[in-house]
């Protein structure tokens, strides 16, 4: 029979482990960092008009057609003017569906995306654009699907 001085350590072990693992993975925001940071935004990119691919939020995801005319190469989608995630290009009339937890900003910081098990509240998705060839072009957002 073990005695309540043998048993403290062990419930203070089994209490105070979630707290570290969980401490371990968030920022002091409450966000998940990644060791492989992302690329500064572009502010200096030469800017091109608008395209006419719409993006569309359902929650933790982007989805997009591309409607154009044009072929995309290796490229980057930009959201919020902040978060990157590269792309290996995308055809005449593609669709990709992209992971919002797989946008990282400069620092390591992932787009905060929400879900079911979210712990922090989402980041509102307010500007798509994509950079290939050395220039900036804007996408339409359509929907901003929380949940």
């Amino acid at each position: 029979m073990r005695t309540p001085r043998t048993l403290l350590p062990v419930l203070t072990l089994i209490l105070l482990l979630p707290g570290g693992c969980m401490a371990r993975w968030l920022g002091d925001t409450g966000t998940a960092y990644d060791k492989h940071a992302g690329r500064a935004y572009p502010v200096e990119m030469a800017r091109e008009p608008s395209l006419t691919i719409q993006v569309l939020r359902d929650v933790t995801v982007i989805e997009m057609t591309n409607t154009t005319a044009r072929a995309f190469g290796p490229s980057t989608i930009w959201v919020n003017g902040r978060f990157s995630h590269e792309i290996e290009g995308m055809a005449v009339g593609e669709s990709l569906s992209l992971s919002l937890d797989a946008f990282t900003d400069e620092f390591g910081e992932h787009f905060r995306g929400g879900g079911f098990f979210a712990i922090v509240n989402p980041d509102p998705l307010v500007m798509a654009e994509i950079e290939t060839d050395g220039k900036m072009y804007g996408l339409v957002v359509t929907g901003n699907l929380y949940e």
